[in-house]
């Protein structure tokens, strides 16, 4: 890389995930990189930029900040964004919107904060161009992202667009569906390497089965997504952005020598999975099946299981922790020689699963506080394990 042409960038996360994504950072090219809250800063050029875009797989949103400032009044924030160049992304004839987040300054909410920053930007295009980018909060073509903690603001632009969970291949989910980032989170930490079976017994719609094939098979988890911020700046360089992409996609691998297994008691459940599935062309590797929990069996093979069960909002107290015994039953009983990965918010029925966790994260799925439980399930001692 250039130095000169290297700066520093925002990957924006979960929480409890920032460890995961400064690995993958460092996988992919990063350097300097630093863990923040629900974020990891890190160094690279615009191809990096690019590629992390594309191939990151446990990264929301990649901020490229344009401005660090401090202030004591509101005139002195619209000042400093006022004085800040957009030029080099924001064309006088493009249209913009502001996302902004505050906490414990002097502005009164995040919308004034936003309302302060366009009016500062429009204003500068004004007095240079008699004229102004226009404002779309549902489609813009740039994306301005304000974060004020009291009396300092950076001010970055989203080099993302949609949330990059957003990967571009699902045709149709249900209303459980985890997100596409976190699912890959919790392949990753399983160290799973895709070197065994991947079992997901409560498959839903099929994210975690999707996002285990695309990584055991190189695929970029934006591989199915043709739309990113950066392509809407003025100084996009389409042809960086193709090679980029091409390089990414000569790696995929063309097979995977174990096998993906997906099932789920509702039928609508596999049928919509089953068509994700197909839609993706990676019915070759992904195996389906309307089948309970119960009935599903390992057959003593080495495997990495990972299931996000119902948490049990709709159902009794008995009922639900009677659920979860049942399921760690079924994990001793028929999934010997197994890692596996339980992703749930009710610590209550956790307490009926059975089996001692080597390992537990918190995490976040959607705004629920999650603990993530890793087992290792052997028969015999433990050095029969890798």
């Amino acid at each position: 890389m250039n130095m000169k042409n290297e700066l520093r960038y925002i990957a924006k996360t979960f929480a409890g995930m920032e460890l995961v994504v400064a690995d993958e950072l460092q996988a992919l090219g990063a350097s300097d990189i630093q863990l923040l809250r629900r974020a990891v800063s890190f160094i690279g050029d615009k191809a990096l930029m690019y590629k992390l875009n594309y191939c990151a797989r446990t990264i929301l949103r990649i901020l490229k900040p344009l401005a660090e400032f401090e202030f004591k009044t509101k005139e002195q924030f619209y000042s400093a964004v006022f004085n800040i160049d957009f030029e080099p992304y924001l064309d006088k004839n493009a249209t913009f919107c502001v996302h902004a987040g505050t906490n414990n300054s002097i502005f009164d909410n995040d919308l004034y904060v936003a309302l302060l920053t366009k009016d500062a930007i429009c204003d500068n295009y004004r007095d240079k161009y008699d004229m102004r980018p226009s404002v779309d909060r549902e489609n813009p073509d740039v994306i301005i992202d304000v974060h004020v903690f009291e009396d300092k603001a950076t001010i970055s632009l989203d080099s993302s667009g949609e949330s990059l969970h957003r990967r571009g291949y699902k045709t149709t989910q249900h209303n459980a569906a985890i997100n596409e980032v976190l699912a890959a989170g919790l392949i990753a930490l399983s160290d799973w390497k895709a070197d065994c079976d991947f079992v997901d017994f409560m498959c839903g719609s099929g994210t975690l089965l999707i996002e285990a094939a695309m990584f055991a098979l190189n695929m970029p988890a934006g591989y199915y997504r043709n739309d990113y911020g950066f392509m809407y700046w003025a100084n996009f360089d389409e042809q960086l952005w193709t090679n980029i992409r091409q390089e990414a996609d000569n790696a995929i691998k063309e097979d995977f020598a174990y096998k993906i297994y997906g099932s789920d008691k509702s039928f609508r459940y596999i049928k919509d999975c089953k068509m994700n599935v197909e839609a993706l062309r990676l019915d070759d590797i992904i195996e389906l099946s309307v089948e309970s929990f119960e009935e599903t069996d390992n057959r003593g093979h080495e495997t990495c299981v990972i299931i996000n069960p119902p948490y049990g909002e709709r159902l009794k107290v008995d009922e639900i922790e009677e659920f979860y015994r049942s399921i760690g039953n079924v994990l001793k009983k028929k999934y010997i020689n197994s890692n596996v990965g339980v992703i749930t918010s009710n610590k209550t029925a956790m307490k009926c699963f059975g089996l001692k966790p080597s390992r537990k994260y918190t995490l976040y799925n959607g705004q629920l506080e999650c603990g993530y439980y890793l087992y290792q399930i052997y028969e015999g001692s433990r050095k029969h394990l890798k």
